[in-house]
């Protein structure tokens, strides 16, 4: 029976600093996260698609949601494992461009005939290509 009571206890003891420190470990992450938008260019329910997986599939990101009508995509990132540079290259090598960096003419010309935006030659003369250092 002293046994049952001393496991119990010592059960209890590891449950309860499991939880303070996973609660800890979380709140150290949220301190890390950070929301930001930058532009992405697109024209439809397939670009939206291919913007916002493109986004995702980079390790670190939480959330991004791309927004039609104003050409920008908002992310939430842990910025210890990551950085927008990094998502907005993983967009451009999907076929969009977006703020900082550019697609390459053949992801873009083989991109479907709906997904082909309008490219901003401001954009085309100042950005880098997604693959440039």
């Amino acid at each position: 029976m002293k046994t049952l009571t001393y496991v119990g206890v010592v059960l209890m003891i590891f449950l309860l600093s499991a939880g303070v420190d996973s609660a800890y470990s979380q709140q150290r992450r949220g301190q890390s996260l950070v929301n930001t938008e930058f532009k992405a260019l697109g024209l439809c329910g397939m670009c939206k698609t291919r913007i916002e997986r493109a986004a995702m599939s980079v390790e670190g990101v939480r959330q991004a949601t791309w927004n039609q009508a104003k050409q920008v995509v908002a992310v939430r990132f842990d910025s210890t494992i990551t950085n927008q540079e990094a998502i907005e290259r993983a967009i451009a090598r999907a076929g969009h461009d977006t703020q900082n960096f550019i697609t390459d003419e053949k992801t873009y010309s083989n991109m479907h005939h709906c997904c082909k935006y309008p490219r901003d030659p401001e954009m085309l003369r100042n950005n880098r290509l997604h693959n440039q250092p």
